[in-house]
């Protein structure tokens, strides 16, 4: 079986006066009807050179989530069809490919779903989008068939398939529809009767769909679906190479589509309870581990024969969502890399300031912003840099938006898409947003009257809320709504447990006592509370600096001293890196490249993170309990 590559496979407080202020907060002024947050609101993330600095907010998931329905609302065609190309063009162009109705659809409806869960505000399409994808289903097998275009064949694909059911189950587990249950099982049963018909040479026999199916059985709690997630499980991992035996990847893994293979792979082990398979999926991740930076910048592709080396946000969406299944069934560890990435290479990784897309390659001729010209069937050119705020990274280096400029022509599209350098990947656009879902439903957790907080950022309960002011302060607030027999916090990685000071305010007022807090794991646990008490968890937050490398064996690495302050990078610095150019393998000849301080989108832009702040408390939404594909039950 060839490799996971998408490229492949888809063709075929409370002491002080500010304390205070946060108890008043927790107790009565945040949640749904909290204060307003601008798309462009600031949680820790890039200033754009230049521009003004805006008002600091505590980290919260739904920031981000916000500011990605400005590229769900704008960046379609007069159907509301995504466009997954983008190309550094002038004026940006924006192209239709054959991933946009299956891929690219299925990807922003799922993600569309999960913001609206995570913010409270619906996608202007998404009603229409989950018509749309309903009517791509062929009325005679059940699978989505891609229509016939001037740029793409009518064919049932497997990665389609696997990104409409997971779409259709997300869709089901918050609806409840009947008819969204009956399409889900009629692509099942079509799954299976392919894998019987052709065995081995089915072409569903694909680990990327291992967790839409499981996703699919344990929603309509369907043994023929996890009767098919095990037998795509065992021909991945016993009949072909895509994971070598001592547990890496062979030359030329695709890191998103492993990466989801794992994620399938951890869900049917648990489900059947295997631990021997629950054990590889560990060993392989932690493979991964070791080329994936502390900052969460892991490779698109394993072992590329070039020095490009890229970062797409498929591939952060999987690592968090293999990351928080893992540690939501025993292994808490990951949560420190969960929260790494998700406070640094994940919010890099949303576009924020477009200038760069705007105004072009400094060579290119054309006028930037492209007003005027109408929409072709296949094309866009109308303030594509605008219409894409809140998306995502397909390829960044740890320094800019764009690592490099590679046109992809024999991975790609047809001659009318040639010869550009393209800047968005929009695979990754519904995959952002994914991602964001996946760290803020695993922040924090209330199970059998247990308060577990596993990442230090803000989250709202039904039965809490949490909030917390790093990079600017180490400060942990714990406000309880409703009992809670026992609570307990997560110990950063960069800490000692007594390093971390407990005080409770008890429900009726007083001045906030010590609390007792005992160590358990890379916890703390922090005892019983009632209704109305509040924790407030103070540490340091010192500065210190690392080097990493990244790059492929053989060829050209990019070196960088990375500032911390806590779990977030505030300053990314190249170490040399001041080639202009590298040698693609996909496109056969040297490209410009951007691993230094030159280049297009700058990131990592953090110095004002370095001074102490008193942050704004972000806006939150309350947790409804409804989408958990992580923690499984």
């Amino acid at each position: 079986m060839k490799s996971l590559n998408r490229r492949s496979f888809l063709r075929t407080g409370l002491i002080a006066g500010a304390d205070l202020a946060v108890l008043r907060s927790v107790r009565g002024g945040a949640g749904r009807a909290g204060r307003a947050a601008a798309v462009g609101a600031a949680a820790p993330t890039s200033s754009p050179a230049g521009a003004p600095a805006a008002p600091l907010q505590t980290l919260a998931m739904e920031t981000y989530g916000r500011r990605a329905f400005n590229y769900l609302d704008a960046m379609i065609d007069k159907d509301g069809l995504p466009y997954f190309n983008i190309f550094w063009t002038r004026p940006t162009e924006a192209a239709h490919d054959w991933p946009d109705f299956g891929d690219v659809l299925s990807r922003q409806l799922q993600g569309a779903v999960m913001d609206r869960h995570m913010t409270g505000r619906e996608a202007a399409w998404e009603k229409r989008w989950v018509a749309k994808t309903l009517g791509y289903l062929d009325p005679a097998s059940g699978l989505l068939r891609r229509p016939k275009t001037s740029y793409n064949e009518s064919v049932c694909d497997p990665g389609d398939q696997a990104l409409t059911l997971f779409a259709l189950v997300t869709i089901y587990l918050d609806r409840g529809d009947p008819a969204i249950a009956a399409a889900i099982r009629r692509i099942v049963a079509a799954l299976r009767a392919d894998v019987a018909a052709q065995g081995d040479k089915s072409p569903y026999l694909n680990g990327f769909l291992i967790k839409s199916v499981m996703a699919a059985a344990r929603a309509l709690q369907d043994e023929s679906a996890f009767d098919l997630a095990g037998r795509i499980t065992r021909h991945v991992f016993d009949r072909t190479t895509t994971f070598a035996p001592d547990n890496h990847f062979k030359h030329g893994g695709h890191m998103h589509g492993n990466l989801r293979t794992l994620v399938g792979a951890a869900d049917y082990a648990l489900q059947a309870r295997d631990p021997e398979l629950f054990g590889r999926v560990d060993a392989i991740f932690r493979f991964v581990k070791t080329v994936t930076t502390r900052f969460g910048f892991l490779p698109e592709e394993i072992g590329r024969r070039g020095d490009i080396v890229l970062c797409e946000t498929c591939a952060l969406m999987d690592f968090l969502g293999i990351a928080s299944t893992l540690a939501n069934h025993g292994h808490p560890e990951y949560w420190d890399d969960v929260e790494r990435m998700a406070r640094n290479q994940l919010i890099e990784s949303q576009l924020v300031d477009p200038s760069w897309l705007a105004a072009g390659p400094p060579e290119a001729p054309g006028t930037p912003a492209g007003e005027g010209q109408a929409d072709s069937a296949q094309f866009s050119r109308r303030d594509v840099a605008g219409r894409m705020v809140g998306a995502y990274a397909g390829w960044s280096s740890p320094t800019h938006f764009l690592a490099a400029r590679e046109s992809l022509n024999h991975h790609w599209g047809g001659p009318e898409l040639h010869d550009k350098t393209r800047a968005f990947q929009n695979c990754c656009a519904g995959s952002g947003t994914h991602a964001f879902y996946t760290v803020w439903k695993n922040a924090a957790r209330f199970e059998k009257g247990a308060l577990s907080v596993h990442l230090h950022i803000d989250k709202l309960l039904p039965e809490a809320e949490i909030r917390c002011r790093q990079p600017w302060e180490g400060l942990l607030t714990i406000a309880l709504k409703k009992d809670a027999e026992a609570v307990r916090v997560r110990v950063p990685d960069f800490l000692k447990a007594g390093e971390m000071k407990v005080s409770k305010l008890s429900r009726g007022g007083g001045a906030g006592a010590a609390a007792e807090a005992k160590p358990f794991g890379n916890y703390l646990e922090l005892g019983n509370a009632k209704a109305g008490d509040v924790f407030r968890i103070s540490y340091p937050v010192a500065v210190r600096s690392e080097e990493a490398s990244i790059g492929n064996p053989g060829f050209k690495s990019y070196r960088y001293r990375v500032t911390w302050k806590g779990d977030s990078v505030v300053r990314m610095e190249p170490l040399g890196n001041d080639d202009k150019t590298g040698y693609s393998d996909f496109d056969g000849r040297q490209v410009p490249t951007y691993y230094g301080n030159e280049g297009p989108g700058p990131i990592y832009r953090r110095d004002s993170m370095l001074a102490a702040a008193e942050p704004a408390l972000a806006d939150l939404h309350e947790d409804d309990g409804v989408i958990d594909f992580w923690k499984l039950r």
